[in-house]
């Protein structure tokens, strides 16, 4: 079947709801990659003649054009002690009491009665409970992080017991929670984050490059390894080469966020290298796309298993050469299209910017396997992935 027709819908999958996590917000003013990734899936469940309801929380934004969605009134997150009550009774076999009960007010927006599939996005802990006042319905976690640190592996078999599917962002997810399982589970399969092909492309209007620009763009925190991407590029700068460097991005989805000691610490790292250096506080999604647009390479070097990510799909999409660390779920959206280096190391992803800086010709290269890697992971591809495995535990 054509990507292009419509799919026939499982029984029970013409309509989906989705539990955003509470304080999360709908919308593209954020750089929130779980809403990013249940927007795309609504926008394809919609092409595909289906329905999406989402339970958001009162004062939250959410106003991405595809979806119903439900106001709730989400209680307070639990305090640091009723967490750490909440993990003794799990090991202890008992329900995770505090933090199930922020989700009663999401799980009595859902008709009882409800037959189609549920998805919770990234709290287990919820499980026992949505599963129980919605027995008709599938209930599916979506991991879109490592989510069991704080349980035993009793406590992970006995909570994924609630749950009709587990989807996975990565395959790296989806294996480290089968880890934790006493046998593999049919019930846990991955659905890698997929990337907007239309609306990510590489710019047919670019200019000719005069200075080459590097960039990165996500959360300017220690574990996304923007302080890597200035020790690689000081490796460069000092061998005379001229290029610019473009670091996007503020400690949260906020442009206002104050200024954290680690930014302070990169501004130190880019103060010898004067102009090549500049600093963009957050842009929302809208805006994002006229990055990449501006750049030559795209950097993502993360510093810890990196889930998957949302970035390195959408450079890959836009033409641009990648570099990335080999961590996590990296590597799976890349594959042999994009360059990798093994953080802490930087001589090696000096090395891969030195030879892309150095030749057009590379980048273009490089550029055009990015592409068309890309163009597998498109989300069409990815939510046909999900409607499969949902319709074979049907």
């Amino acid at each position: 079947m054509s990507l292009a027709e419509p799919m026939p819908l499982p029984t029970g999958e013409r309509e989906h709801i989705h539990i955003m996590t509470p304080g999360d917000h709908y919308s593209a003013a954020t750089g929130s990659a779980i809403s990013t990734v249940i927007y795309e899936i609504a926008s394809r469940h919609a092409l595909n003649g289906g329905s999406t309801r989402l339970i958001v929380g009162k004062g939250t934004r959410h106003d991405y054009p595809v979806g119903e969605c439900v106001e709730v009134d989400f209680p307070l997150l639990p305090s640091r002690p009723k967490k750490a009550l909440d993990v003794a009774m799990g090991r202890c076999g008992l329900p995770r009491q505090f933090g199930q009960s922020v989700y009663r007010s999401a799980s009595a927006a859902i008709p009882s009665d409800f037959e189609g599939s549920i998805f919770l996005h990234n709290m287990p802990v919820a499980l026992p409970l949505i599963k129980r006042m919605h027995p008709r319905a599938k209930v599916c976690l979506w991991a879109h992080n490592a989510l069991f640190r704080t349980y035993s592996d009793l406590e992970v078999r006995r909570t994924l017991e609630w749950a009709d599917q587990v989807v996975c962002c990565s395959q790296f997810i989806a294996d480290g929670i089968q880890d934790r399982l006493a046998r593999p589970s049919k019930s846990i399969f991955a659905v890698p984050n997929g990337v907007n092909t239309d609306s990510f492309q590489p710019n047919a209007e670019a200019p000719e490059e005069t200075i080459p620009l590097v960039l990165f763009i996500g959360r300017v925190l220690p574990e996304k390894g923007p302080d890597l991407l200035l020790r690689a590029s000081q490796k460069v700068f000092s061998t005379g080469r001229k290029f610019k460097v473009r670091i996007v991005g503020s400690s949260n989805f906020n442009a206002k966020d104050p200024i954290t000691p680690y930014q302070e610490e990169l501004f130190r790292l880019a103060e010898p290298m004067g102009d090549t250096v500049e600093f963009q506080p957050f842009v929302d999604r809208a805006r994002v796309l006229e990055e990449y647009r501006a750049a030559s390479i795209f950097c993502v070097p993360s510093n810890w298993d990196e889930p998957i990510s949302l970035t390195v799909s959408e450079g890959m999409a836009c033409g641009l050469p990648v570099i990335a660390s080999k961590r996590g779920g990296i590597p799976e959206i890349g594959g042999d299209a994009i360059l990798y280096f093994t953080p802490p190391d930087t001589d090696v992803f000096a090395s891969h910017l030195t030879m892309l800086l150095d030749d057009p010709s590379t980048r273009k290269e490089w550029g055009g396997r990015a592409r068309q890697r890309a163009e597998t992971f498109s989300w069409e591809r990815q939510y046909r992935r999900l409607i499969q495995h949902l319709g074979e535990a049907a």
